[in-house]
């Protein structure tokens, strides 16, 4: 014999609601615990009431686990033998169990509410034994008691300690204490005493001039430097990062789209009603909710404040052309509703110079797409395995940094930044290319670079204290294993203008890499063609190369040639960037179509306080400097 629950709901104006399932123990407990067979919550029944027991072939008995007794056919008892034929009825508090023989020689339990029971006496004893009507205070009574207390304790109570003073600095603190929220990030920690710095008028909401008057962007270098000073004396131990504007306010929330949340509309519009508006920095990024550790306890805490999002990038830049165009302010960014749908990337390239300033003219990625750079240089020839270079390379041997063909990273050295530090003549170029143009009692004497006038200047201070020009200088300018010939004896002015021709003619040392102006005849003053080598295509952006996915493979080869095809580019006005198809292979992906799946989001490249300005300072740098203009 196995006994079933039969549970029925009942509901006004709608059927019942049937649950039924067999108990697995052979003798169910009857209760309101948790870990009871048959779990009835009322606070008249037991943890662990009674207990259902089989008596033979229609019998079943019934007895209590406690002292509580329990109702069977009408009466109140401790046990009960019953017979299944009769359909006894058992009464635990509100709730009714019917009992009855089922099919199989199962034992059918029947579990309802009593009906109208909160009206019995019963009932209306359990209302008044858990009811606060006849406690010390009432609800209404107890209410205006606590919130007298919290005026006086919070509001009353600081506020005469303000007027007294600051004669009681121990009160003053605690009183102060009980108004803050929480305790500051570790960014703003040094600003935990000094209230007044962000909160600059009573009950009103942090301004926006509160937080640039530290975090203000386009400051010019004496201006920064005041404003480091300004906040290590409040206690900061580093420098306040800039945060420049995404672009104007009513450019930003003309590009912002409805939420679609007539609740949340509701609250904004009577926040911003009451002096809290909903676009402020302290929108974003809250404060007083950091401990300067982590859940853990252990592990530090992140510095900056916490953040926000109103909006993620996809919420304003989808749609937003047709938004902006509306209000009247149109823009030609395109939109972007994800990763698959970004445009290719439209890189800043050098097409010429207006003196000696690039101009910088920003285009679409196409194929064949060139730059003038100013510099005559071939990737191939110095990443070739065979040839020259490849044969130099290795008979400058590994002391010096070399010892078999020419790698990527022989010249490209990366920075801390994520991006490269900056190619140097002398380092990366001097070792084969060499500006010596004599030796003088042992020692070379070294051409300066990048200046013709000062080359001019040198040679001609050099040949103006030789002695003896009979036999020429020991050694000419020139490439190793590279002879120039030799120049005419004569006057010392014969061994300058050789000298200068030799560096600045057609084949010289310098036009292998540089190109010359003629100067006129009888001048010596060659005009060499300002060269610009691109640091970053996409200042906008922030790749990083130090991320291990994106300079190595699993083997820990480097992939430079994965991405740039530099090793099949013979000019250096190749713009050797790659589409953002290459990007596609790992970002936009999901774990499921890719092991080594990347990361889509927007702010892996793009920084929101910097939209028109890279994240990097070496980018920013460049990209405040240049002249950009879009075509």
């Amino acid at each position: 014999m196995s006994f079933i629950l039969r549970q029925i709901s009942k509901r006004v104006g709608a059927p019942d609601i049937v649950r039924e399932k067999p108990l697995a123990a052979a003798e169910p407990v009857i209760g309101r615990g948790s870990d009871c067979d048959i779990q009835l919550t009322d606070l008249a029944v037991n943890l662990r009431h009674a207990v259902l027991k089989q008596a033979g072939s229609g019998r079943v008995t019934v007895e209590s686990l406690g002292q509580e007794n329990f109702e069977a056919n009408g009466k109140f008892v401790t046990s009960a033998s019953l017979a299944l034929a009769d359909t006894p009825v058992l009464g635990f508090g509100s709730h009714v169990l019917t009992l009855s023989a089922g099919d199989n020689d199962t034992v059918l339990v029947l579990a309802t509410a009593r009906e109208n029971f909160a009206a019995t006496a019963a009932g209306d004893d359990q209302k008044r034994a858990f009811s606060l009507k006849h406690a010390l205070f009432s609800p209404r009574r107890l209410a205006w008691i606590t919130g007298i207390f919290i005026l006086l304790a919070c509001m009353a109570f600081p506020i005469g300690v303000f007027m007294l003073g600051n004669q009681h600095r121990t009160i003053s603190g605690a009183a102060y204490k009980q108004w803050s929220s929480g305790p500051l990030s570790p960014g703003h920690h040094f600003l935990e005493k000094n209230c007044e710095s962000c909160h600059q008028q009573a009950f009103v909401s942090v301004k926006d001039s509160a937080c640039l008057s530290c975090h203000q962007a386009g400051l010019n270098k004496l201006e920064a430097a005041h404003l480091q000073t300004r906040t290590r004396e409040l206690g900061s131990p580093f420098a306040p990062d800039p945060a420049g504007d995404h672009a104007p306010r009513d450019r930003l929330m003309a590009a912002s789209p409805p939420d679609p949340n007539l609740a949340r509309r509701i609250n904004t519009w009577v926040a911003n009603t009451f002096s809290h508006p909903s676009n402020r920095c302290a929108s974003c990024h809250t404060e007083h909710v950091g401990t300067g550790k982590g859940a853990d306890g252990a592990v530090p805490a992140p510095v900056k404040p916490d953040q926000i999002r109103r909006n993620d990038c996809k919420d304003c830049h989808t749609g937003m052309a047709q938004r902006l165009a509306e209000n009247g302010t149109p823009t030609t960014i395109p939109d972007v509703t994800d990763w698959g749908h970004h445009p290719d990337f439209r890189p800043v390239i050098t097409t010429g110079f207006r003196g000696d300033k690039p101009v910088l003219v920003r285009t679409a990625l196409s194929a064949g797409l060139k730059e003038n750079d100013g510099l005559t240089f071939g990737h191939d020839v110095h990443l070739g395995t065979k040839g020259l270079v490849a044969r130099q390379a290795m008979e400058l041997g590994k002391a010096n940094g070399y010892g078999a063909a020419l790698t990527c990273d022989n010249c490209h050295k990366p920075a801390p930044d994520g991006g490269f530090v900056a190619i140097d003549m002398s380092k990366n170029c001097g070792v084969c290319h060499s500006l010596t143009f004599a030796r003088k009692n042992g020692v070379d004497q070294q051409l300066k670079h990048g200046h013709p006038d000062e080359v001019v200047a040198q040679l001609k201070l050099y040949y103006a204290h030789q002695p003896n020009f009979s036999a020429g200088p020991e050694v000419f300018i020139g490439r190793p294993g590279l002879s120039r010939g030799t120049p005419r004896a004569g006057r010392p002015v014969d061994y300058v203008i050789d000298s200068v021709r030799n560096a600045f003619e057609r084949g010289g040392t310098c036009t292998t890499c540089h190109t010359f102006t003629k100067p006129a005849p009888g001048s010596l003053e060659y005009k060499i063609q300002p060269v610009r080598l691109t640091a970053r295509y996409l200042p906008s952006g922030d790749f990083d190369h130090n991320v291990p996915e994106h300079n190595k493979d699993a083997s820990g080869a480097q992939t430079c040639k994965s991405c740039h095809k530099a090793e099949s580019s013979k000019l250096s006005s190749d713009v050797l960037l790659p589409k953002i198809a290459e990007c596609d292979t790992c970002h936009g992906k999901t774990k499921a179509e890719i092991a080594g799946a990347a990361g889509s989001d927007c702010a892996e490249c793009h920084g929101f306080h910097n939209p028109g300005l890279p994240a990097s300072p070496r980018s920013r740098e460049l990209a405040r400097n240049a002249m950009i203009r879009t075509d």
